[in-house]
């Protein structure tokens, strides 16, 4: 939990509250935003002076777990003859469940993200909040990208059929430029600041090429642009210590994310320090009193810049102490963990100890900033069984632009839990309900999701760097550019397979399980599941 501004409860000041988070696990949404019985607890404990704990059963939590997405797009394209896009017109009803939850806020992100790589000269959305018997709404892996990117690639997709053009080719001849960035898309505070959306289309789709022509195999493409950071501002505090130990302490909790090892590293870099004598210490509001939320492909961004620049300013202070105890220019010094010496004089020095006799030295710094966007390029290779319906992931290949990568093993594990995740949105995950509002899929064994076989299939990737613009160090966000194209390019692929056995359903919905599949095939297929062949 961060210490986000809000009322304290009853008899209580803010002073007096001091939140300190442990390592909590993975949210991916669901844990975005308080619960009425997270605030009952606690209230609970004080009123009792004992422990008091609170434990949901599998159904009751997902009966009452913030949901997402239920959304119906109605998108119409105005299209020139060589397919080139001259307008869309586009209406959303955004299901926000029983009563408004953190859920609602999401409609301008779903149609922010519509626009995705292409050059749109002019665009309306009209959005309808819609109450509903069920859950309300939250955020989940995504956060209302995947929608709008899920409606324009379809789009595309429905254009190029319309016109007897291939897919990647109408793509092409829609994106906007990399000498076109920084974009101004249109919409209020939309700004692309780079990207090289050329780049990732070719590699990835070259990548697919043969497959292509298969005649069994469906083969799917899709781009993304992913605004991440909230542009909230987040703080870092950096402490140097006299042995050259280094303590950082930030306000942005993690949850799988490896914030231990990641900054670190961009700490350790700025400063060039090794990274064994720097400790990172997170989600403590009595040292940092204020963070936003770990989400929204925010850390590597918005934190690591912070990080960055709390230790680009320790790093100058400590040359300015030592340019005045050792009478020589800061940019003549040489810095390292154990002290300062002159170059070309090492016996001219002076021990880190020694600088800091009269104490620590203590920095802080805020990073704030409009958002930066990273884009991907997917393309899905499947496999239909046409008795079962069932899909089977062949190869899949992710093509992303993440900025500058700080540990790229972690960025890679990123992408893979991205993509699991975009394949539970394809293929499986759905919140059923009964005409009444009782939850149907209220354990594992009705609500599916991707299990081991599923994702077998390890994605290949392709990395591309362009430049960017107003980001001091140029990272971006890769915790949901995986997860957003995937269900777009598994749709599209499932379409292509379809069609190559002769039918022409269009896949506009989500998640494509067996039965979908099977009245795609056989669209005479009755309701008990049988057919007629």
């Amino acid at each position: 939990m961060s210490g986000r501004s809000g009322r304290p409860p009853s008899g209580c000041t803010a002073c007096a509250i001091r939140v300190s988070a442990e390592n909590v696990g993975g949210g991916f949404g669901p844990k975005g935003a308080p619960y009425p019985e997270e605030v009952l607890v606690a209230a609970l404990a004080r009123r009792l002076r004992r422990p008091v704990g609170w434990v949901a059963s599998r159904s009751e939590d997902t009966a009452s777990s913030l949901q997402a997405h239920g959304d119906v797009f109605d998108v119409e394209a105005a299209v020139d003859a060589s397919g080139r896009v001259l307008g869309l017109k586009a209406k959303l009803l955004h299901d926000i469940g029983a009563y408004a939850g953190p859920g609602a806020i999401l409609s301008p992100t779903i149609t922010n993200h519509l626009l995705s790589a292409y050059r749109i000269p002019a665009y309306k959305a009209e959005i309808d909040l819609v109450y509903t018997n069920a859950v309300p709404g939250g955020f989940i892996r995504g956060g209302g990208r995947e929608v709008g990117n899920f409606a324009i690639e379809r789009t595309m997709d429905l254009i190029a059929a319309r016109l007897g053009i291939d897919g990647v080719e109408i793509r092409r001849r829609n994106l906007i430029g990399k000498d076109e960035m920084p974009y101004a898309t249109g919409l209020p505070g939309v700004v692309y600041d780079g990207g090289d959306y050329a780049a990732l289309l070719e590699r990835v789709a070259g990548a697919i090429e043969l497959e292509r022509r298969e005649r069994l195999l469906g083969t799917g493409v899709s781009l993304s642009v992913e605004r991440t950071g909230i542009g909230a501002g987040e703080e870092a505090r950096i402490a140097v210590h006299a042995d050259g130990g280094v303590l950082a302490r930030l306000g942005s909790t993690p949850g799988g994310q490896g914030h231990e090892t990641t900054f670190a590293q961009v700490i350790a870099t700025s400063l060039g320090w090794p990274i064994e004598k720097v400790t990172i210490k997170t989600g403590d509001t009595a040292a940092v009193p204020k963070a936003a939320v770990t989400a929204a492909s925010r850390s590597a961004f918005e934190v690591g810049n912070a990080a960055a620049m709390a230790a680009a300013t320790a790093r100058r202070k400590l040359l300015d102490i030592g340019s005045q105890l050792l009478e020589a220019d800061a940019a003549d010094l040489v810095l390292t963990s154990a002290g300062i010496h002159v170059k070309g004089a090492p016996g001219r020095s002076i021990a880190l100890s020694e600088m800091l006799r009269e104490g620590t030295l203590e920095v802080a710094e805020v990073f704030k900033a409009p958002p930066a966007y990273a884009s991907a390029c997917h393309a899905a290779v499947v496999e239909i069984d046409p008795d079962l319906g069932s899909v089977r992931i062949v190869r899949y290949v992710i093509g992303h632009d993440s900025g500058r990568s700080i540990n790229p093993l972690l960025v890679e594990g990123q992408l893979h839990g991205g993509y699991a995740h975009g394949l539970g949105y394809a293929l499986f995950e759905e919140a059923v309900y009964r005409s009444d509002g009782t939850l149907v899929t209220d354990t594992f064994l009705d609500y599916l999701i991707p299990s081991p076989p599923d994702v077998a299939v390890v994605p290949e990737m392709i990395k591309v760097e362009s430049e960017v613009f107003g980001n001091p160090e140029g990272y971006k966000g890769a915790g949901e550019s995986a997860t957003i194209p995937a269900p777009a390019a598994i749709a599209a692929a499932i379409e292509d397979a379809l069609r190559k056995r002769g039918s022409a359903a269009v896949i506009d919905g989500l998640p494509i399980t067996p039965m979908r599949v099977m009245s795609a095939l056989y669209p005479s297929m009755s309701m008990h599941g049988g057919r007629d062949d």
